[in-house]
């Protein structure tokens, strides 16, 4: 309940009233979990970004040969970064991180970093590539699949949310050029 009213409200507009009325709780035990609305925030970042990250970790990709297992991290990365819920959060911890850095610190370590990490792991286990900075290799991949579709999205400058297609289209797209660049 409490996520809705700050995807709802924003941070500052959503108070711990209103949340433990929506909860249809007493304000008292909203405070007995969270001591105060920037901890019950972080909270809810923390599981949604958890969310994320254990849907591309359950993934299992390691078997998988570098085209197959790219396309699936990709194209789940994209459904999952381009989901309104996703976007409404993003919107929200933009306007929020300025007043709460430790907010932006806390999704970056919750979300975007153990999926670069876990993508770079893999691509350090692929005998047939020679990345040298696996690292730098995954947050640019995800980049490229991310691209300017989320931005499109998050200043309405879209029509519409991705469809299937569209997002098969830009994996597609992104992998080939990670595997193969631009040559002729």
């Amino acid at each position: 309940m409490a996520k809705r009213v700050f995807l709802e409200r924003g941070f500052h507009a959503a108070s711990m009233d209103l949340i433990a009325a929506r909860a249809g709780v007493s304000k008292i035990t909203v405070y007995a979990h969270y001591s105060d609305k920037a901890t019950l925030f972080g909270a809810i970042i923390e599981d949604i970004a958890g969310q994320l990250t254990r849907e591309i970790d359950q993934l299992a990709i390691a078997g998988l040969p570098p085209e197959q297992a790219l396309r699936r991290v990709g194209a789940t990365y994209l459904r999952l970064t381009l989901a309104p819920q996703s976007l409404a959060l993003y919107r929200l911890l933009v306007a929020e991180a300025a007043h709460y850095p430790k907010l932006g610190r806390l999704i970056h370590q919750s979300g975007p970093r153990p999926i670069v990490a876990t993508l770079a792991r893999y691509l350090e286990s692929r005998r047939e590539l020679r990345i040298g900075d696996t690292l730098l290799a995954a947050e640019q991949f995800l980049g490229m699949v991310l691209g300017h579709r989320q931005l499109g999205l998050l200043l309405d400058a879209l029509p519409k949310a991705a469809t299937r297609a569209d997002i098969d289209k830009v994996v597609d797209h992104a992998v080939n050029l990670f595997l193969y660049g631009c040559g002729a």
